[in-house]
């Protein structure tokens, strides 16, 4: 069993991010269709009402107090330490966590009401449609806890498809309302069905795949119980009360300061960066079950080891990522939005460099936050947020777009990365330079293809989607020519040699069945 355990880790990593990266993927393209849908069946300013509003929708997230974000690795925890019989252990957890969300609900109610003053000033007729999202949020406020342990107990295919399905129900619906002019509250009805499905289809699945999962009845829980998951979750609230704050209040600002309309072109130039920098985040969220669990039955060498392989891997999608968009934004944008929904190469570059420190810091964060340091995490997370802010409101007032996206670069670079890559150091028996000059291979390389990827965006400036997409193949493949060997190399190597022999053995074995079936 303990042979066969990391292999198994392993898989379902994999398997989580395949299906993850796929509705990515899908994601971007029925985004180009339905983005200039939308400007142009509800117009620029309700377009931008909408995506503040979208934005006011992460506050919701922070109402449950950080127990569902929590839940996951308790989850793992759970199973790690039963091996026997990891799903009674986690049938308590469980019930444990879905009393306290029960309790929650009378705060959960008054929380979401409390976000309507928040609402943009010409919003009127966003209210009702917003009112029917809070209704919704606050009756499957307790379903939300079925996804997390399934993504604790590492069912990451099954999440993989269900937020396939739900994000595609959600999306055909928002079309169909909106072509029946049914305005605001089309883009609504699509984020209810969106997440009243994902809730209902997790239930489905505990119900079948992990019954024992399910708590017969709820257990018994003290104040002093309730005091201990309270302890440690609302450190994880304030991280996210920090993380959006960092990443969630710039529409905000913008459209405060310089209205609705202003903050369509923000978020088109910003609409690459956005969709694709998830396939980094996928590889630290599809990971951090497999992390919690490999804590409670490895030593610490082999927790440092896999640490690193996590921290190489994020960055090498990272910079995949950063060198891609960099040479084709501009036209993309142009040819999707037009002209006048796109900010400008500058603005591209502070997207895209943001992104990049914010995957590594991310990257240290999520090994720390499965060592156990919430508190510390939290800690400098809200103080990153709180410069953050400042220099947002402060950017935006003085040079709009390209204030908003400097900001979070000063919090990382000031606050974020300086103290947690310290306690990373230390907890991985490395010191500060030793862990940044693990990175030079990686830095120079990803430095000589962003060259060749602004050369091209300046230079070549391609236009039309046939262009682009040769633009995008040309950068892409000088990245992997430069960059595979690094994927071979220390303890990412023994994870992806294994992986690419198993496809290679596939591709010959269909090959061979081929030729034998037209014998």
């Amino acid at each position: 069993m303990a042979d066969g355990a990391p292999v198994t880790r392993s898989s379902r990593f994999l398997s989580g991010f395949s299906f993850g990266l796929a509705n990515q993927v899908l994601t971007l393209v029925v985004g180009l269709f339905l983005t200039p849908f939308l400007l142009r069946h509800l117009g620029q300013s309700d377009l931008g009402m909408w995506l503040v509003a979208s934005s006011l929708m992460g506050y919701l997230g922070l109402l449950d107090l950080g127990v569902a974000a929590l839940l996951p690795r308790e989850t793992a925890y759970a199973a790690g330490r039963n091996p026997e019989r990891p799903l009674p252990a986690v049938a308590d957890v469980f019930g444990q966590a879905l009393q306290i969300a029960l309790l929650q609900l009378p705060l959960v109610a008054v929380g979401a009401l409390l976000l309507l003053p928040l609402l943009p000033e010409s919003g009127e007729k966003l209210l009702y449609p917003f009112l029917m999202v809070l209704g919704t949020f606050v009756l499957i406020f307790p379903l939300r806890l079925f996804q997390a342990v399934l993504s604790g107990l590492q069912d990451l295919r099954f999440l993989g498809i269900l937020q396939t399905v739900s994000w595609a129900a959600g999306t055909a619906a928002s079309i169909g309302l909106v072509l029946a002019n049914a305005g605001l509250f089309a883009v609504a009805a699509g984020w209810v069905v969106t997440q009243g499905l994902s809730a209902l289809a997790c239930l489905w699945r505990l119900r079948t795949a992990y019954p024992e999962a399910l708590p017969r009845k709820l257990p018994k829980l003290s104040m002093e119980g309730i005091r201990s998951w309270l302890s440690r979750s609302l450190w994880i609230t304030v991280s996210n009360v920090a993380q959006l704050l960092r990443l969630g209040t710039d529409v905000v600002i913008i459209g405060k300061l310089l209205g609705p309309e202003a903050v369509v072109p923000f978020t088109c130039t910003a609409k690459l960066v956005s969709v694709l920098s998830n396939a980094p985040q996928l590889v630290l969220s599809s990971a951090q079950p497999a992390l919690a669990e490999l804590r409670m039955s490895s030593n610490k060498e082999r927790i440092t080891e896999v640490a690193s392989a996590l921290e190489r891997l994020t960055l090498f999608v990272s910079g995949a990522v950063f060198c891609g968009v960099l040479s084709i934004n501009e036209g993309f944008v142009l040819e999707w939005v037009g002209a006048e929904q796109y900010g400008g190469l500058g603005l591209t570059l502070l997207f895209l460099t943001s992104m990049l420190l914010r995957h590594f810091c991310l990257s240290v964060n999520t090994c720390l936050f499965c060592f156990g340091h919430e508190r510390r995490l939290a800690l400098t997370a809200i103080t990153d947020g709180a410069v953050t802010l400042v220099a947002m409101w402060t950017g935006v007032y003085l040079a709009g777009w390209k204030g908003a996206a400097l900001a979070p670069i000063i919090g990382i670079c000031t606050v974020s990365l300086p103290m947690n890559l310290s306690l990373f150091a230390r907890d991985t028996g490395r010191s500060v330079g030793q862990v940044l000059r693990n990175l030079a291979p990686w830095a120079v390389r990803c430095a000589a293809v962003a060259a060749l990827s602004l050369g091209i965006t300046m230079v070549l400036a391609p236009r039309g989607f046939p262009l682009l997409t040769l633009a995008g193949a040309l950068v892409g493949g000088v990245y992997l020519f430069i960059m595979s060997p690094l994927l071979f190399q220390g303890t990412l190597g023994t994870y992806v040699r294994p992986r690419l022999e198993a496809l290679r053995a596939r591709f010959v074995s269909a090959r061979g069945g081929g030729r034998l079936g037209t014998g």
